[in-house]
């Protein structure tokens, strides 16, 4: 059974991994142009109807953890794309941890 996202993009963390949920009506398998790329995932979509008018579709979805990329899968079904992004085996969120301090009272 396919989820159908409430909104235009869902991202949701589950047992390793993240899902995405983009909801896509009227466009085909075939449209859909999905890309991982410099820690984002990418998804494009252009559908050309029967009277040459061309919908496109452009979203980049960021997650807080490190993705392995070779494991990304992407099924597509009734309209909704469903995107697994395995979180990678270090599973430490990329960059410098900055510490916040209390701030002194103010006199």
């Amino acid at each position: 059974m396919t989820h159908h996202p409430d909104h235009e993009v869902e991202l949701f963390k589950d047992e390793g991994a993240y899902e995405v949920y983009v909801d896509l009506p009227g466009y085909e398998r075939e449209d859909v142009d999905l890309r991982w790329h410099d820690g984002r995932l990418h998804v494009t979509a252009e559908h050309r109807d029967d009277d040459g008018e061309t919908r496109v579709y452009n979203r980049h979805v960021s997650v807080p953890r490190s993705v392995d990329a070779e494991s990304i899968t992407a099924d597509y079904d009734d309209g909704v794309l469903n995107v697994r992004l395995p979180i990678a085996a270090d599973e430490s969120r990329p960059g410098t941890l900055i510490e916040v301090r209390e701030s002194a009272p103010s006199e």
